[in-house]
């Protein structure tokens, strides 16, 4: 759910602004509106030192600090630059290692040699030429017939020079190429000189890594600095330039503390509980279940203040859809004992998100159960007496098939339901007839269907009562559907909108059949993954059981990694797409973000 905000508009004398702003910014729970405005020129500079300080910490979080206690006192600016250096100068010794590696690969065929002899040579008419031929157009009577010596035979590829006093040319057609101007020691030997500069580098940066906390205080005070200047330039003068008014939002069960903090102040303010149309900021604020799900929600929009969150709706339907999609109660094993071990150790912060994976699994463990799949072993195959009185209780292919179908006409037609709530509270009742005739007639159908299925039952679908509940359903659909508008448009809407209804719920229906696709998929990958470590397994005792291993370990892991992937993608793009749109879904809000102090670290 959405928590309800208050609206503040408050009047400063505005040579008391910088010091309220102050002490508004230590109380950190308005949220100051701060619409069409521009940053100016020092606010841009302050991002830039922001994001200066922010990429360097990225960098130096990746070395291990120096053990020896810091003895030359840097400030923050000092680490920046000097970091930025380093970073350069090792991006340009990384550079040219590339192209020394490059030039010794081309040169490395012709080994060790003294290049100033080979000049020496030269000054004296002896030219050393150097040859490359493939291996099938090289003779051995060259050898005896001219004056060369092999260098090298690799890839392929005959290396050989050859002495010459006068400039005749080679009698065969034999690439000759330019003489190397390096040796490889000599390219060896500047690649050392590049990692040991590289070394002298890291190193430093090893050092500047002891000054992490210094960036991070930094970074802190000119983020409260830039806070404290869009808030500053937020405001609006009135009454030639004496009085400020500043726009603000806090949420309802903070109000009592703001209002008590004002009239401590003896600050004139104005304030009213926000209106559904009213561009309140969004926090949400859920049950425990719910809340482990809003990081999945954030990803895609906030909801605007009128709308109902969609959180805790879609929550347990994204838990479902992720264990049919993974279906394997031996991954989701995995995936709760792998969290639970994870979530001793692990930091406040991360610790709602084991919980969720703890969920996802469990849903996993449920899904692997009822279709009988166990790291891609079906039960159902396998010969365990135990599980004989069990078998006929796993789901075959076709019950999941039609599984997935039933959960994506239930979601869809709870999403209306939800839309019809939407449309109920942000306008009125009539405006949710349309919606609520549709939700009436669609479970209607399903309602008579599974009724008719009795012989003995006299209500059919299509029968008198069913064709009464579609009639009055029918009005509601083509002659409610836009309040206060004329009988016609209403007709040539409604209409309309059993076309798309028609068209648009068939194809969303069909897209929920990718929670069987991907569900059996896992299962075939597994499977497969088992056949093929104890087919190609050999008969050799040791050698067999850890060529069993190795193969079921990697196959597994790569089956794991494919699966949650698409096991975390594909229900996200149910519940954003098909789910989303059928709740009537608008989107577009934005978070609560309180005017606060940034935590300083000491």
């Amino acid at each position: 759910m959405i928590t309800p905000m208050y609206n503040y508009n408050f009047l400063v004398y505005h040579r008391d602004l910088d010091s309220f702003l102050l002490k508004l910014q230590e109380l950190g729970v308005v949220d100051i509106s701060m619409e069409n405005r521009r940053v100016d020129e020092d606010e841009k500079n302050i991002i830039n030192q922001i994001n200066r300080i922010s990429a360097t910490i990225k960098n130096l979080e990746t070395r291990t600090p120096a053990t020896e206690p810091i003895t030359l006192h840097l400030n923050a600016d000092d680490v920046v630059s000097r970091a930025e250096q380093l970073l350069r100068e090792r991006e340009q010794f990384d550079n040219a290692i590339k192209k020394a590696q490059k030039e010794l690969s081309e040169v490395e065929p012709w080994g060790v040699f003294d290049f100033k002899l080979v000049q020496n040579l030269a000054d004296r008419g002896i030219k050393i030429r150097f040859f490359i031929t493939p291996e099938k157009t090289f003779k051995d009577e060259w050898l005896n017939d001219y004056p060369i010596e092999v260098i090298n035979h690799t890839s392929g590829l005959y290396y050989f020079v050859m002495v010459n006093y006068s400039n005749d040319s080679f009698p065969e057609e034999v690439q000759e190429v330019r003489t190397p101007q390096f040796s490889v020691q000599t390219k060896e030997q500047e690649i050392k000189r590049y990692l040991d500069k590289i070394d002298e580098i890291n190193k430093e940066l090893d050092f500047l890594a002891l000054y992490i906390p210094t960036l991070k205080n930094e970074s802190a005070n000119l983020t409260n600095q830039l806070d404290f200047k869009m808030v500053k330039s937020s405001a609006i003068p009135k009454a030639e330039n004496t009085i400020m008014v500043l726009e603000g939002w806090v949420p309802e069960n903070l109000n009592e503390a703001v209002r008590n903090f004002l009239d401590s102040e003896c600050v004139i303010y104005i304030s009213a509980k926000a209106s559904i149309n009213d561009n309140a900021p969004i926090l949400l604020h859920n049950n425990r279940f719910a809340r482990l799900f809003e990081p999945i929600s954030k990803l895609f929009a906030f909801p605007v203040y009128a709308e109902l969150d969609l959180t805790p709706f879609f929550a347990p339907f994204f838990m479902m859809f992720f264990g049919f999609c993974f279906g394997d109660a031996g991954y989701g094993l995995i995936f709760v004992l792998g969290a639970t071990i994870y979530k001793f150790k692990a930091k406040s912060e991360f610790k709602p998100i084991i919980t969720l994976i703890q969920m996802l699994g469990l849903a996993t463990i449920f899904f692997g159960i009822l279709t009988g799949t166990l790291f891609g072993a079906s039960l159902v195959e396998l010969n365990i007496p135990a599980l004989d009185n069990f078998k006929s209780y796993f789901f075959d292919q076709d019950k999941m098939f039609k599984l997935s179908l039933i959960l994506g006409l239930v979601q869809i037609v709870f999403g209306m339901c939800v839309k019809a709530a939407n449309l109920w509270i942000q306008n009125s009742w009539k405006h949710a007839v349309s919606t609520i005739s549709w939700v009436v007639l669609l479970i209607s159908m399903a309602v008579f269907y599974l009724l008719g299925q009795n012989p003995d039952s006299s209500l059919k679908l299509f029968s008198l009562p069913h064709l009464i509940i579609i009639a009055i359903s029918g009005l509601g659909i083509m002659f409610y559907n836009s309040p206060g508008k004329n009988v016609f448009f209403n007709f040539g809407l409604g209409l309309w909108d059993t076309y798309n209804m028609a068209t648009g719920l068939l194809g969303d229906t069909l897209s929920y059949i990718r929670l069987f696709a991907l569900g059996l998929s896992s299962g075939i990958l597994g499977s497969v993954f088992n056949s093929l470590a104890f087919g190609m397994a050999p008969d050799t005792p040791v050698l067999r059981h850890v060529v069993i291993a190795l193969i079921l370990i990697i196959g597994h892991s790569i089956n794991i990694f494919m699966s949650a992937l698409g096991s975390l993608v594909h229900p996200m793009r149910l519940t954003f797409v098909e789910f989303y749109k059928n709740a009537g879904f608008t989107g577009g809000g934005r978070g609560y973000e309180p005017f606060r102090k940034k935590s300083i670290e000491v």
